[in-house]
């Protein structure tokens, strides 16, 4: 089924790269309805859950703020707030950077660590039934190609 007939469209879509931008948008906006589907089982959210990914992957176990945003999904000035409900949560601990008093460097806690551990199987289970009927080449290409679209955009 196309996308003209899941959003019940009274005409074709005029051009063809719009019809691939509104695919794009559409799927992510899936995407986030079962994301919060899926987290909203657990006790964080999907942003909550990438800082921790982010901590628990990082080559030091430590991460600045600033170094987080960057690889986070979210707006620069929602990750103090992100932080602030993980800490509240006991998931994250701000620490003092021994050479810069202005950094915070970020851990993840044994409790974070915990909820991971019962987390990221089936998060990744989720994931891979998403994509099951791809296979390999098919998903290297997609990932190709919205690698590309992000590069014509931030050009």
């Amino acid at each position: 089924m196309g996308l003209k007939e899941e959003l019940g469209l009274d005409r074709p879509i005029k051009t063809i790269e719009h019809e691939c931008l509104l695919n794009i948008v559409y799927t992510g906006t899936i995407f986030s309805k079962l994301s919060y589907k899926f987290f909203s089982k657990s006790d964080i959210t999907d942003a909550q859950f990438n800082v921790l990914m982010q901590l628990k992957y990082a080559k030091n176990k430590k991460l600045s703020q600033v170094d987080l945003s960057k690889r986070l999904f979210v707006n620069r000035a929602d990750v103090t707030g992100l932080i602030d409900r993980l800490e509240k949560g006991g998931f994250v601990k701000r620490g003092s950077h021994s050479t810069d008093r202005r950094v915070n460097l970020l851990t993840i806690t044994s409790t974070g660590l915990e909820l991971l551990e019962r987390l990221e199987p089936e998060y990744f289970k989720e994931v891979n039934k998403i994509f099951s009927s791809f296979g390999e080449k098919k998903i290297k290409d997609l990932i190709n190609n919205l690698e590309k679209v992000r590069q014509q955009i931030v050009k």
